[in-house]
């Protein structure tokens, strides 16, 4: 699979199957947040793996739409320091991330989480510090069922806007 297959091919995914995920995989995953770049290398941010299924049962209440983060075989939080807090690089480690787990078969899927406090307590992070951004990986189950959002993507032409807007 060439990179370009891979991001386009990649879907979000919300079921999974038990199988853990072997550590040779995940640290190739993890490996890929790591190299995303950092705005004037400051790299802030930390990666905060969850497998333990208590602590992930505690991030299902930091969501608002999260009911089902529980049930996959691990969650990566995005971790920051409230004062350096670059979401710009949080979204790079996530796609590196979902685009190397794509490519190794593993399923992954973006959840934002609105509840800070929550989020803090699940995983023990200092009040300085947030964790708005996850992601869940697992095996895809075979019989995926599509999205109740599924829609036709617009057209590449309808996207761009050429210099100025009007």
């Amino acid at each position: 699979m060439t990179p370009y297959e891979a991001i386009i091919s990649k879907r979000d995914l919300r079921v999974y199957t038990d199988q853990p995920i072997a550590d040779d995989v995940m640290h190739r995953i993890l490996q890929a947040g790591r190299m995303a770049g950092s705005a004037k290398n400051v790299e802030a941010n930390r990666l905060v793996l969850v497998t333990d299924q208590a602590v992930q049962d505690s991030l299902v209440e930091a969501g608002e739409f999260s009911s089902w983060i529980g049930s996959s075989a691990a969650i990566v939080g995005f971790a920051s320091p409230v004062a350096e807090l670059r979401l710009f690089d949080v979204g790079r480690q996530a796609q590196n991330m979902m685009i190397a787990a794509h490519a190794e078969g593993v399923g992954t899927c973006p959840v934002t989480l609105q509840h800070s406090d929550k989020a803090r307590a699940a995983v023990g992070l200092p009040d300085d510090w947030d964790m708005r951004m996850v992601i869940t990986l697992g095996y895809p189950v075979q019989d995926h069922p599509d999205s109740p959002l599924k829609r036709t993507r617009v057209a590449l032409d309808d996207l761009i806007v050429h210099n100025r807007w009007a």
